[in-house]
Parts: C-alpha cells; structure tokens; sequence
C-alpha cells in the first residue's frame, strides 16, 4: 500500500531538528543585527569627526584674529576663541549639558559653538566628547602658526552610558593663514 505524508516519528524527528537549527540560527541574526548597529553608530562618529574638522578648518582660514587671551589652551577642555571675518566674536568650547534619556537625565559633555547670534550644538546629544585639546603651534620667532586639535568622542547608549568600543580619537592640525593675527 503506497501512504502518502509523513508518520508521527518523522514530525518528531522534524521538531527536534528545528528545535536545535534554530535557536542557532536566530543567534547568528542577532549578531549580525548587533554588529551592524555597532558599525553604523561607528560611522556616525566618524561622520560627525570629518564634520567638525572640515568646519573648524574653514572657520580658522577664515578667521582674522585668534584670541589667545581669552583662549584656553592645553587641556581637556580648551577654548577656542577667534574672531570670524566680521570681527564676531565666535568661542568653540566643550560644555556639559543635561540630556534626556529614557532612564533619566544626563550630563554630557558636548561641543559648542557660541556667537553673538547664539549658540549651537556640533555634536550630538548622544555622543560624549571626552577630550577637547588645542594646543597653539609657533614658529621659530614665536609667531602662532596654526593650532593643533585633539578630539576623543564616544557614543552613549540608549540609557546615557559610554560605549567604550564606539570611540574615535583624531588629531588634527590646522594652519593658519598669513593676514590671522594674534590677540
């Protein structure tokens, strides 16, 4: 006799093949999806990275004066003042700020740049900048040539907490042009 199907052996056998395939499987996915994310927050901070050096490059070659006085060089968080082609007053600086997480609030150390016509954020509420250093570049004679920049940023998670593994670090340094005077 010729049955057609299949018996109650074979489904069990079926079940237990899938019941082991896929927990695995669904293992596999999720460690894709995870490092996926990973790698585009990665990108994220990279992204923002190029940005803020690509502006702050042209706001330099632009500048007319850099304030030294006023500027604070040399730490962690260092200040950044210059006057921009308008002779305004324009300050770079990291600044603490209270973020709203789905845990609570925040204080997250994020760069500002700060003008008379206000004040704007360069990064995102959800990235920690860790380390804002300039240090003043001279030649031989003394004269301020250029700055170097150092910048340490970090992805915060959902719940405000630094992802050690989503960091960038960059050293940037930036010339100055010859009609940029010192104040």
């Amino acid at each position: 006799m010729n049955q057609k199907g299949f018996s109650l052996f074979e489904t069990v056998i079926y079940i237990g093949i899938f019941a082991i395939l896929i927990p695995s499987f669904m293992g596999i996915i999720l460690g894709f999806v995870q490092k996926s994310q990973a790698i585009e927050m990665r990108i994220r901070l990279e992204e923002k990275a190029a940005t803020i050096r690509s502006e702050l490059q042209y706001e330099l070659t632009q500048a007319g004066a850099i304030d030294v006085t006023n500027s604070v060089f040399g730490t962690d968080d260092s200040y950044l003042v210059f006057k921009d082609p308008a002779n305004t007053s324009v300050t770079m600086k990291r600044t603490s700020a209270s973020v709203t997480f789905p845990t609570g609030v925040k204080t997250v150390h994020r760069l500002e740049r700060q003008t008379v016509a206000g004040n704007e954020w360069m990064t995102d509420a959800d990235t920690e900048v860790s380390v804002w250093n300039i240090e003043p570049v001279r030649n031989v004679s003394g004269t301020l040539t250029g700055l170097n920049v150092h910048l340490t940023m970090r992805m915060l998670s959902t719940t405000g907490v630094a992802l050690e593994k989503i960091s960038l670090t960059t050293d940037t340094s930036i010339n100055l042009e010859p009609q940029t005077t010192e104040l």
